[in-house]
């Protein structure tokens, strides 16, 4: 049986959306911009760092969400079939507009040349 710390990360993924479209729409409304197939910056674990208060790092894969919070815990759940279809359509390019674009210091646009 999960432990509460399980439960809690659970229903916060939850309430992102019964499906990928959902999920994707409370995220961008929300102003959670990532990168596709990197596990630290998908919107997801971006969304898990701002709103569980005591969580200091959060990676997202297709599969699973990995938390580590204040204490010094580290809590992993398996993502509902809503949240690993959002994660996998988003590494598809299926959101482009919930992928951050990269700026340098002075706010330009950073391209592949560029890095």
């Amino acid at each position: 049986m999960p432990d509460n710390a399980e439960r809690r990360l659970n229903k916060i993924l939850d309430a992102l959306g019964d499906n990928a479209e959902d999920i994707a729409h409370l995220l961008e409304f929300g102003g959670w911009r990532g990168q596709p197939h990197d596990v630290n910056s998908c919107p997801v674990a971006l969304y898990l760092r701002t709103v569980v208060t005591d969580v200091t790092d959060a990676s997202v894969s297709s599969e699973q969400a990995k938390v580590h919070t204040a204490d010094g815990s580290d809590i992993a759940v398996n993502l509902t079939p809503a949240v690993a279809g959002f994660v996998l359509a988003f590494d598809l390019g299926v959101y482009p507009g919930l992928v951050a674009t990269a700026t340098d210091d002075n706010g330009d646009v950073i391209d592949e040349l560029d890095r």
